[in-house]
């Protein structure tokens, strides 16, 4: 087991200079994982399996019972960055800043804002123009889209199953409404953009963004794909 488990906690202000690792740079990081497959792991030995296998990038899980959902230990990720050569990432709370920090502190690749470990805060996400390292968020809709990248996340994960258990079809959903949101915008004229940034409560330069782009203009994801004919099947 990897020693030094403690980390120093900071407030609420960034931990790290954000002009060294300015948003192209985070957006770039996250091409590396661009059709590849990104495992969840528990424990180091798993990691080690999944890095032999060829994936890519490793989602560090606290191994409990799944009724209980927190941060990973950052003594067992220091382990599992230890043993494996390929990125790794763990989870934060939604809006928990000092997990994230945490996080950074132990320089992991990179972070997840996680719906699937419930919410710390209601109304505000974090600020991830203040850390170093790139954020990957999950969405259900094209607001919610470029209000995360408006945030700082330089990944989009669409929001699917939360249980566990493999149910493709909320993924699907939420990929079809997030795609078919960018087709209307796309044929919109531009006195209709203003009225649909503000129905869908977003910045407005970012949505003209995505017209002018004609697609979102950071990668996206998909999360608890079990199966490649299901990953080729959303491709």
């Amino acid at each position: 087991m990897a020693k030094d488990g403690v980390v120093t906690v900071y407030n609420s202000s960034a931990i790290t200079d954000s002009k060294k690792n300015p948003f192209s740079l985070k957006a770039g990081l996250t091409q590396m994982l661009h059709g590849k497959a990104i495992l969840e792991v528990t424990n180091a030995d798993q990691a080690k399996i999944a890095e032999e296998a060829g994936t890519c990038c490793l989602i560090v899980l606290e191994p409990l019972h799944r009724d209980i959902s927190r941060m990973p230990d950052p003594s067992l990720i220091k382990e599992i960055k230890c043993t494996v050569s390929i990125p790794v990432m763990a989870r934060a709370h939604v809006g928990h800043f000092v997990e994230a920090q945490i996080l950074e502190s132990i320089r992991v690749d990179y972070i997840d804002e996680s719906e699937a470990l419930a919410l710390a805060d209601e109304e505000n996400f974090i600020n991830k123009h203040n850390f170093r390292y790139p954020f990957v968020c999950g969405c259900q809709n094209l607001g919610e889209v470029l209000r995360r990248i408006r945030e700082g996340a330089a990944m989009i994960r669409t929001q699917g199953d939360l249980s566990g258990f493999g149910n493709i079809a909320k993924t699907v959903k939420n990929l079809r409404t997030i795609m078919g949101e960018v087709r209307i915008l796309n044929n919109m004229d531009e006195d209709e953009v203003f009225a649909f940034s503000k129905k869908i409560t977003s910045p407005y330069d970012l949505v003209a963004q995505t017209k002018l782009l004609g697609t979102i203009m950071i990668h996206m994801c998909w999360w608890r794909l079990a199966a490649g004919w299901r990953i080729a099947w959303l491709v």
